[in-house]
């Protein structure tokens, strides 16, 4: 009987959750003309329709690829192809995707003038 308090509490707060659990439910309030859809109740916050879309600008490419910002690891993978002579696309090769990319585009234009002449 030493820790008849303790178990008192412990009744007392299993009876007062009962009490509220077994307590009246909340009930729909009914308008006169009857429910009405949620969808009506609610408020628009703006009359004003959405802007158009904005059209975006295309994306920057070097030779067909995209590339990002100002094109420079390309133009610079170009360059490099040019002063080394790369007629191989498949030979490219360098840090980035970029600069590859670029080293690419001039040994593709190199074999195709190869072929014209």
């Amino acid at each position: 009987m030493k820790n008849w308090l303790t178990w008192a509490l412990i009744i007392a707060a299993l009876l007062y959750a009962l009490w509220f659990r077994s307590g009246p439910q909340q009930q729909p309030v009914e308008l006169p003309g009857g429910p009405v859809p949620l969808q009506d109740n609610r408020a628009v916050p703006y009359d004003k329709p959405a802007p158009p879309p904005q059209p975006s600008e295309p994306a920057p490419t070097f030779g067909g690829y995209p590339c990002s910002g100002d094109c420079s690891e390309d133009k610079a993978g170009y360059r490099w192809a040019e002063q080394h002579g790369i007629t191989d696309p498949d030979a490219c090769t360098g840090n980035t995707g970029a600069f590859i990319d670029g080293c690419r585009v001039y040994a593709r234009q190199r074999a195709a003038n190869s072929q014209k002449n």
